[in-house]
């Protein structure tokens, strides 16, 4: 998997200074979820990946970097789906 290191949720979830970004990401991702029209696939995938909740910090561990890759994957659908309810409205 290609790692979006430069990418700032990314580097957000590695930052080790900063535990309470990595739990309020998930709460971000859910309140950004709640503003959307429901789509089933998108609202599946979100509450499942913020249900298995943050994984033991490991930055250098492959895992936890794949998890990490995985919230830029579902940040970046999550904001592609605003920016389209946005313009749709």
């Amino acid at each position: 998997m290609n790692l979006p290191l430069r990418h700032p949720i990314y580097q957000r979830l590695l930052a080790p200074a900063e535990p309470a970004a990595r739990h309020s990401l998930l709460h971000d991702m859910e309140r950004q979820l709640a503003q959307l029209p429901r789509c089933a696939g998108l609202h599946t995938r979100i509450h499942s990946f913020v249900d298995r909740g943050v994984p033991y910090f490991a930055p250098t561990d492959s895992h936890y970097c794949e998890w990490a890759a995985r919230a830029v994957q579902l940040w970046d659908e999550l904001d592609r789906r605003s920016s389209s309810a946005a313009v749709a409205a």
